[in-house]
């Protein structure tokens, strides 16, 4: 039972007990009446609701008025409300959204997918481009490389000019007497050949800085360079009283001179290279023989190596600078046998 109804039942307990008929005692002022001696009755508050409800009155008890204001707590309507915002707490599961994107994030901190090797991701368009490095190195304007312009670009009144910088649209070429060098709007009069350089005054003129050229020089061709005193020097070897250009050991530097005479070195050698330009050889083997590192023609080793093996106790063979060797153990004196020589550096077949 709520705090109200219990106030309705003590209403009619004190009119009861103040006459059965239904009026209040000639005491007890009328609503709008002045009281005449209000400190001697008790008054009785029509909002049963409020604290005045816990006053005691007609000599109700005070436990009474406790629990019933513990009931008034529990509204139903106030539980609903908390309910109501109990669900607006719940969350609302995220829904990723991915169409017509193939890469990038999907809302729901998710991705739609990923780009191939070589292509990087939009992020706005979530579409996968191949990936392109920007060129715009000692650029204001042009094209970047990649489809796009390079900043900060020019004004309405000018144009990007060859040389990728912005020249006034109305700019008049100054080339008159010109062959090479800037020609005042961006672009060249001309470019110099090989080996010369523009002056100030446009013209082309012989190259005569070193660059990478030092003192010992170099050869182009049959033209000899060198540096000397900052200052690069060129001539031309004499090709028909024999000279060539080539480094000189003696001198220490490249120089016209006449190529040396290379004797062949092939004593003691039957066959390879003689040591000298042009490929000479010391001779050829015959057959099926080959030629060792050392200039002597023999069979190949086939299976056998540096180790050697004993094809039977007296002969040995081994494997010499890539042809094969053989040793007859018992031609020596005294005679000797094919043996394992473990002491050997390193262990190998040998005649002990």
């Amino acid at each position: 039972m709520t705090l109200r109804w219990i106030g309705v039942v003590l209403a009619a307990a004190t009119v009861a007990s103040c006459g059965g008929d239904g009026n209040p005692p000639a005491d007890v002022p009328v609503d709008g009446a002045e009281a005449t001696d209000p400190g001697d009755v008790p008054v009785v508050v029509t909002d049963y609701g409020s604290e005045a409800a816990t006053e005691e009155v007609g000599g109700r008890d005070e436990s009474m008025a406790e629990e019933v204001l513990v009931d008034e707590g529990t509204d139903p309507a106030g539980d609903g409300a908390e309910d109501a915002q109990e669900e607006a707490k719940v969350e609302v599961p995220c829904v990723p959204d991915c169409e017509g994107r193939e890469c990038g994030s999907d809302g729901c901190d998710g991705v739609c997918g990923f780009c191939e090797y070589g292509e990087i991701c939009i992020p706005d368009t979530g579409i996968c481009k191949p990936y392109c490095e920007k060129k715009c190195d000692g650029k204001v304007c042009g094209s970047d490389g990649c489809g796009g312009d390079c900043p900060p670009g020019c004004a309405e009144n000018e144009e990007c000019s060859p040389t990728f910088t912005c020249v006034l649209k109305s700019c008049v070429k100054q080339c008159d007497g010109k062959v090479c060098g800037p020609d005042g709007c961006g672009d060249y009069c001309g470019t110099c050949e090989d080996g010369f350089v523009c002056t100030k005054d446009g013209q082309c003129t012989e190259d005569t800085s070193c660059h990478d050229v030092t003192e010992i020089g170099q050869c182009v061709g049959n033209e000899r360079q060198w540096c000397e005193g900052g200052v690069l020097k060129k001539e031309v070897c004499d090709t028909a009283n024999g000279y060539v250009c080539g480094y000189d050991n003696n001198a220490q530097k490249f120089m016209c001179r006449k190529p040396e005479v290379c004797v062949p070195q092939c004593t003691g050698k039957q066959c390879g290279p003689d040591g000298c330009p042009g490929g000479g050889t010391c001779g050829t083997c015959e057959g099926d023989l080959v030629c060792s590192e050392g200039g002597q023609c023999g069979e190949e080793c086939g299976g056998v190596t540096a180790t050697g093996q004993c094809m039977d106790l007296y002969t040995l063979v081994f494997c010499d600078r890539g042809i094969l060797k053989t040793y007859y153990c018992n031609q020596v004196v005294p005679p000797l046998e094919c043996k394992w020589n473990a002491e050997a550096t390193p262990p190998q077949y040998d005649c002990l």
